[in-house]
């Protein structure tokens, strides 16, 4: 990373990245330009971790038993995240006031999509091995 490029903590929301066609590939090519990049959900955090082995990805942070906004707060109060841009891409846009309340830069996914060439995948896709029937 160029030393006068900013430090990114970035935050995708775990429905965000199911909306995405390359989950994996998206975090690869995310990794390349971020400096802290982990997960934000309400999901259990047993799944979130299986999503993120999923997608190939030791994620730097990850929700814990936490609310997006709890999560959000502490990420930001951690040295080991801090950084000069804090954003979170979601796929709710309900969240944004949330997000810009603790101080990060809200990106709904389709926009970062969008500018980042990534594709959104089409229509609902269901995998009934997503479907949670013990320990991942």
């Amino acid at each position: 990373m160029a030393e006068d490029a900013d430090i990114i903590t970035l935050a995708f929301d775990l429905a965000a990245l199911e909306r995405l066609a390359d989950p994996a590939g998206v975090i690869r090519d995310t990794m390349r330009w971020t400096d802290h990049l982990g997960i934000v959900s309400d999901e259990p955090s047993y799944l979130v971790r299986k999503r993120a082995r999923d997608y190939g990805f030791n994620p730097d942070f990850l929700p814990g038993p936490r609310t997006r906004s709890e999560s959000l707060v502490k990420i930001r109060n951690q040295p080991e995240h801090a950084a000069d841009r804090y954003i979170y891409v979601s796929a709710d846009e309900s969240l944004e006031a949330v997000a810009e309340q603790h101080g990060w830069e809200f990106s709904p996914i389709e926009e970062a999509a969008d500018t980042a060439g990534w594709r959104l995948h089409s229509g609902e896709i269901r995998d009934e091995s997503d479907q949670h029937t013990g320990w991942p």
